[in-house]
């Protein structure tokens, strides 16, 4: 009897701990907020919440007017993503699609289901491939931040973007079945645009002529010298995801005789709102790798805003300064730099 005494009170012990243990354990986590009839969970109410887009396409230049005029090709369409975060995390992503359009504006409707609580709307508009729907030139698998799909891409005139983001406050409309909320937002560019055109086409092909350069074929390196920012937070606006050593390449053919100017490069590179200085390096090589020419930049870039750079781009000293020009005639125009 005496044994049997003793496993009773060990057996209590070990249930009474155990049972301590829970309850205390219990009190470490949060339940689910109280519905307004006091009963535990979330409001099951949807909300119809109907998204109207306004999308302006042109960014401004000169470029992007003649891309305008012939923006209506097959090769491309627009992704429109949606997404609804809940305390920064994603609840619901709705993307649809938009053929390209000769208009410089374009708008769009989404529709989403969402419940009665309160979200932050994040919209990203870009382009994908028009038979695939897979990113192109973002990786879009969050807009918190987005980031280049792979290798740093220039010379695209299709990694043109637009976004926005704007608090939705559905928590009044819990009980309130089959409410239609219309919702309107003006997206716009967290990116600049730039363009470099070469103004010494006619000395270029003259050093040809003379055989001072050879080759048929040249390609034009773009350097970003400094940290660059390559990605974009949308649900709070800031650039994100910066790196160094980030180049992009074109390949130029000779210019035909009589050619006064030649577009080298271009790019869209994220911004804010406030003015920021990118420092770049522009170097062309011949098809034997040998530097003929480099120049030392300093892009002035704002968000929505495009710029035209022409310079000497083709003929400029390999070491960075401006070359000797025998046709000098007085006029002293900034180091052949012109910016629009």
């Amino acid at each position: 009897m005496k044994i049997k005494k003793t496993y009773i009170t060990t057996f209590h012990r070990l249930f009474c701990l155990l049972v301590t243990s829970a309850v205390m354990t219990g009190c470490l986590y949060e339940h689910p907020e109280l519905t307004e009839d006091g009963e535990v969970g979330i409001d099951p109410t949807e909300v119809n919440v109907n998204i109207d887009l306004t999308m302006n396409l042109n960014i401004g230049s000169e470029e992007s007017v003649t891309r305008a005029q012939t923006r209506a090709e097959t090769t491309y369409r627009h992704r429109i993503i949606v997404d609804a975060y809940l305390n920064r995390a994603l609840a619901a992503r709705q993307i649809i699609y938009k053929e390209l359009t000769d208009e410089e504006e374009l708008n769009a409707n989404v529709k989403m289901k969402l419940h009665a609580r309160d979200y932050q709307l994040v919209v990203w508009a870009d382009y994908v491939t028009a038979d695939s729907d897979d990113d192109l030139y973002y990786n879009t698998t969050t807009l918190i931040p987005v980031i280049p799909t792979d290798t740093y891409r220039g010379n695209a005139k299709y990694k043109d973007v637009l976004y926005g983001n704007q608090t939705l406050s559905l928590s009044n409309y819990r009980d309130k079945w089959n409410t239609q909320i219309a919702v309107n937002m003006e997206l716009k560019r967290p990116v600049a645009h730039y363009e470099l055109i070469a103004d010494d086409v006619a000395k270029f092909l003259k050093r040809i002529a003379d055989k001072e350069i050879k080759g048929t074929r040249f390609n034009v390196a773009v350097r970003y010298t400094d940290f660059y920012y390559t990605g974009f937070n949308a649900l709070d606006g800031i650039t994100k995801h910066a790196l160094q050593y980030i180049t992009y390449n074109r390949n130029i053919t000779v210019p035909a005789e009589g050619t006064k100017e030649l577009s080298i490069a271009f790019d869209y590179v994220f911004a804010g709102n406030e003015e920021v200085k990118i420092p770049i390096a522009v170097e062309v090589t011949d098809q034997s790798s040998n530097l003929i020419a480099r120049t030392y930049l300093l892009l002035s870039c704002k968000a929505d805003q495009s710029s035209t750079i022409r310079s000497n781009f083709l003929t400029a000293d390999p070491s960075g300064g401006v070359g000797f020009d025998p046709d000098f005639d007085d006029i002293i125009n900034d180091d052949n730099l012109e910016i629009e």
